[in-house]
């Protein structure tokens, strides 16, 4: 990261004499930038939304670009309240041309607000990042654009949701916390598979192949378990593979009794679809 901010602050300076030819708005528009970044920190979204055109453009925090202001607000508002005192320090406004700036920006903060449900990590963040950011010539942000968007969630622990895959597992969990079996089926390949290791599903191991018998065991485990508790704890991403630790609370619809366990997951996606899932439960405790 070292040898990247010095060649885009090497690049800052060989842009600066260009930049300079035309400095009757730098004033204004750097004046601007900083509204921008301040007003966010406060959470002022009204105010931040007054500084950018309706179809600000965020082009870092996913894997295509989000576009539109509300769509940019919406996923800026999920890191802030994970990190509530995310603090940004710009150290330097660069211009480099008409109407785009370079910045250096210092980001620091602790997790103390659930990212995206999960459990906070109360570590804290100190991050040096270069930001990109476009203006129209009134001197309304167009476009931010970051070139270390991971390093945060690096920081408090959360790396893994960097991979693409993890998302789409998030996604699944999502689907299958609001009862939509459907809505997670349709995140899956058509010849997905379920392996279950799960005593308190069955004493023996289950193959489910296909979206037709994942349906049923969906159904199946409805029958016999009714989840009061259901958090992914934590994530680790390699490749196209996606490991997860559960922490869950049920009750067990046959004798009425509640218990506690932890659960390891495994997720392996194909072509942006998931294809694999393997469930494996750890030791019940029953909950008095």
């Amino acid at each position: 990261m070292k040898n990247f901010t010095f060649l885009m602050l090497l690049i800052f300076g060989l842009l600066l004499n260009e930049a300079c030819k035309s400095p009757a708005n730098n004033s204004r528009d750097e004046a601007n930038i900083r509204k921008a970044y301040s007003a966010l920190m406060q959470k002022d979204y009204t105010a931040f939304a007054a500084l950018c055109t309706p179809d600000f453009a965020e082009l870092a925090l996913a894997p295509q670009p989000i576009k539109g202001i509300e769509a940019c607000i919406a996923q800026y508002k999920v890191f802030l309240d994970a990190i509530p005192d995310l603090k940004f320090e710009i150290q330097s406004i660069v211009p480099a041309g008409p109407n785009r700036y370079f910045l250096q920006i210092n980001l620091t903060g602790t997790n103390t607000g659930n990212f995206m449900n999960l459990q906070a990590t109360n570590k804290q963040i100190n991050v040096q990042d270069i930001d990109i950011i476009t203006l129209n010539a009134e001197g309304k942000c167009t476009s931010h654009w970051s070139a270390n968007p991971g390093a945060a969630l690096s920081q408090i622990g959360y790396g893994s949701i960097n991979n693409a895959n993890t998302a789409l597992v998030i996604s699944a969990y999502e689907a299958f916390g609001k009862g939509d079996i459907p809505g997670l089926l349709s995140l899956c390949n058509e010849d997905i598979i379920f392996e279950i290791h799960d005593r308190s599903f069955d004493t023996k191991i289950w193959t489910f192949k296909g979206k037709e018998e994942v349906t049923k065991f969906f159904t199946e485990l409805n029958n016999k378990i009714k989840y009061s508790k259901f958090q992914p704890v934590r994530f680790l991403a390699d490749g196209d593979d996606v490991f997860i630790k559960v922490d869950v609370e049920f009750m067990q619809n046959a004798n009425k009794k509640n218990y506690s366990n932890s659960y390891a997951h495994q997720f392996k996606a194909l072509n942006g679809k998931l294809s694999y899932f393997k469930g494996m439960d750890g030791m019940s405790l029953e909950l008095k």
